[in-house]
């Protein structure tokens, strides 16, 4: 069974500027997990890209990096739309009810049910989904940096 890595924006920085990062995507893709993301995390990153001062390196290896891993880009689903409203509206645990950004990428790899969730905020790694979401059927993806996900999967292969 073919296990499922959504990566978040800073997962395509991280990897472009340090070599070390990029090498446990690469492992990663080479060990059997299958590479997702969303339509808003190539919005998000190519946004941020564009801002900066080394805009055309960040942009032409970003999408190098789509295409040497084969990412999976998700679009907008019914199940996204939900969650993504429901996220927003429950008030259970506020810690990214204004960082509309995240709780979008996170309502994408909980609707499409990815296993990991790769990112380097620490508001996402812990956040609490609404009950009613997991009673529901969506559960969020263990949700780990990149060193995390390296020690805790990539080390048991």
């Amino acid at each position: 069974m073919t296990r499922t890595l959504f990566l978040d924006t800073t997962v395509f920085f991280d990897s472009i500027d340090d070599d070390r990062m990029k090498t446990v995507i690469d492992h990663s893709r080479n060990t059997g997990f299958t590479l997702i993301t969303s339509i808003t995390v190539i919005g998000e990153a190519l946004v941020q890209m564009r801002e900066n001062t080394d805009k055309n390196r960040y942009i032409i290896s970003f999408l190098s990096l789509l295409d040497d891993w084969d990412v999976n880009i998700l679009y907008p689903s019914d199940p996204v739309r939900v969650l993504c409203y429901v996220m927003g509206d429950e008030e259970v645990d506020t810690r990214i009810i204004r960082e509309i950004t995240d709780r979008t990428h996170l309502a994408y790899a909980m609707a499409y049910h990815s296993d990991f969730f790769i990112t380097s905020d620490k508001n996402l790694k812990s956040y609490r989904v609404p009950k009613k979401l997991e009673e529901s059927g969506f559960n969020k993806p263990v949700t780990l940096s990149m060193q995390e996900f390296k020690e805790a999967e990539l080390s048991k292969k």
